[in-house]
């Protein structure tokens, strides 16, 4: 990573529809103003579950290397999926208001609050949404202020239709589903440990299960059980809330639209890829034939991230 690339990331926690929020940025930081004159573009990445950002660093850089050096990229993380510092003594919203704070519908009012208080009214917005974070931005775009202002979104391995139907899907709720309370406990013991014992552990489970090193610290911020808990409620209500294929928004907007799937995706099976071609053959849908996993951050990010840069940058040109 060369120290131009060091000086323009920026990471910290902002309070976002009332909740601590982890953002990350590469190029200029979310309350920088815009030049009066010239394109503003503004690319907001969205993950999936678990909402980190942190996760998604190395796919931010190769992103901006494929871009205008002038084009910002913000990821923004899931509402509740980073506990804040205990340092900062902020409140988070009590988890009795669930809907209103946490909830799937909440994640996207989180998004657009994001939107609409660091966006400039004239930017150009390209959004690109990993796994829930593509149901996530089909929901943003019913949203008709945004929506306009939306030039095109790249949704990354979607689960936007019967997850709980999924190999995946199947396995969480019929096993993981009845861990959790083990599972969390387990994560508020690793808690007690210290860092480098935490990122020691870590790295030697990580060695037998494809885990890169570089995802460390992400994941000793997952496995604060506050914020673990959260990501199994939020998932537990994606098996539930995620079913048919949204066909009003995608045929409404299909034009902004260009779908990523994976060719041995347990998250988004290939029937998936064939009911989106099915019903939607206007649809830019691709399937990926290079053998990137739903999980590309462990490993394919670099090279995601240039394929959708390089794509970003043609939609840039025409602008």
């Amino acid at each position: 990573m060369n120290s131009s690339i060091k000086e323009t990331m920026h990471k910290a926690m902002i309070c976002c529809n009332d909740v601590q929020t982890q953002v990350i940025t590469e190029g200029r930081w979310i309350e920088e103003s815009f030049p009066q004159s010239g394109n503003k573009n503004v690319v907001i990445v969205i993950p999936g579950n678990p909402g980190i950002p942190l996760f998604y660093k190395d796919f931010i850089k190769s992103l901006s290397s494929k871009l205008p050096p002038e084009t910002p990229i913000w990821a923004v993380g899931h509402a509740g999926h980073v506990q804040p510092p205990k340092g900062l003594e902020i409140a988070m919203p009590s988890e009795r208001e669930w809907n209103k704070y946490y909830g799937l519908n909440a994640q996207v009012e989180h998004k657009v609050q994001f939107i609409k208080k660091y966006v400039p009214d004239d930017a150009r917005i390209y959004l690109i949404g990993h796994s829930i974070g593509s149901w996530v931005i089909l929901n943003l775009l019913k949203n008709e202020d945004i929506s306009k202002r939306v030039e095109k979104c790249y949704l990354l391995f979607p689960t936007i239709e019967n997850i709980a139907d999924t190999p995946n899907g199947r396995f969480l709720i019929g096993f993981v589903f009845y861990l959790t309370t083990i599972l969390l406990y387990m994560s508020w013991i690793f808690t007690m440990f210290p860092y480098c014992l935490q990122a020691f552990l870590i790295r030697v489970f990580g060695i037998f299960y494809g885990i890169p090193a570089k995802s460390i610290d992400p994941i000793i911020l997952l496995l604060q059980p506050l914020a673990l808990g959260r990501v199994f409620k939020l998932a537990r209500e994606e098996m539930i809330k995620v079913k048919e294929l949204d066909d009003d928004v995608i045929s409404q907007y299909g034009h902004k639209l260009w779908l990523y799937y994976g060719a041995t995706d347990n998250w988004t099976p290939l029937s998936h890829y064939e009911n989106m071609r099915s019903k939607h053959p206007n649809v830019e849908a691709q399937l990926c034939k290079r053998g990137f996993s739903h999980c590309f951050v462990w490993k394919d990010d670099k090279e995601l991230g240039k394929i959708v840069g390089d794509m970003i940058n043609e939609s840039m040109s025409k602008t």
